[in-house]
């Protein structure tokens, strides 16, 4: 088996915090935009797709503000402690 190359190394590092917070900020503005037509305030009332979008949308939120950091911290610490533990000889 090859060694993987470098732009793929560095994407198969970066994609778990990238791919949600890409997301969020997509799926962001639209929600804004649905909301202003299918909010609370509206005559038809909360549809199943807003109420969807919403869920999917607080979701990326958690994911972006809650696990990714703890994710990059998690890399962060098992790197370091390994720098440290690695046998020099």
């Amino acid at each position: 088996m090859r060694p993987p190359t470098w732009p793929r190394a560095v994407w198969r590092l970066i994609r778990f915090p990238v791919i949600p917070v890409v997301l969020y900020l997509a799926l962001r503005p639209v929600l804004a935009s649905v909301s202003e037509s299918h909010g609370f305030g509206s005559p038809g009332g909360m549809g199943l797709g807003y109420l969807l979008l919403t869920a999917t949308v607080q979701v990326l939120r958690l994911i972006a503000l809650v696990i990714v950091p703890a994710w990059l911290v998690y890399r962060v610490v098992a790197g370091a402690v390994k720098h440290l533990l690695r046998d020099p000889g």
